[in-house]
């Protein structure tokens, strides 16, 4: 192993997910996990409400519970949000969405930051040709500035920073 390859696995392998600790809660800024194993991709996302609605309290008026649903519609359509190497031939198989918005009787208390999780399972027919994936999120949720992303699969590990001009990690 070389020098780089080093840092990227100790940074990759001791950053606060991985070590199961929370991300910092930070407004502009997500983090998204990929694990690919054999034909399964898995992404975890974790991100401020306020990056995907503009707000982290309880839906208040018809026009925030508007936006809770258009949430969870565009972050259901996995496939279209993120949109792994075509030749690989993966089709999303589970969507997870868990933050307080969604569940009426957990809402955020005023003041409150709230954070949603999202997990998504691929299935691939060609991981072998699976080596990127374009993250269309910053099209949908305008104040998502970066996306923090680490990969840990058959290739290694590594890690990049997405934003609205760079929509692309591939490994």
């Amino acid at each position: 192993m070389n020098r780089w390859s080093f840092c990227v696995v100790t940074i990759f392998l001791t950053s606060p997910a991985m070590a199961g600790e929370p991300a910092p809660h930070v407004h502009g800024v997500a983090t998204l996990q990929v694990a690919i194993d054999g034909g399964t991709m898995t992404l975890n996302l974790e991100s401020p409400l306020d990056n995907l609605l503009g707000f982290e309290h309880a839906a208040r008026s018809e026009h925030e519970r508007a936006a809770v649903r258009a949430m969870r519609e565009r972050l259901e359509q996995a496939e279209s949000v993120f949109v792994p190497s075509p030749a690989a031939r993966c089709q999303a198989i589970s969507v997870k969405l868990e933050a307080p918005v969604l569940q009426p009787g957990k809402q955020p208390a005023n003041g409150e930051h709230a954070d949603l999780d999202g997990e998504f399972i691929f299935r691939c027919q060609n991981p072998r040709e699976l080596h990127e994936l374009e993250v269309t999120m910053f099209r949908s949720f305008p104040n998502l500035r970066r996306l923090d992303v680490q990969v840990a699969g058959p290739r290694g590990q590594s890690a990049a920073r997405l934003s609205p001009q760079q929509q692309r990690v591939t490994w």
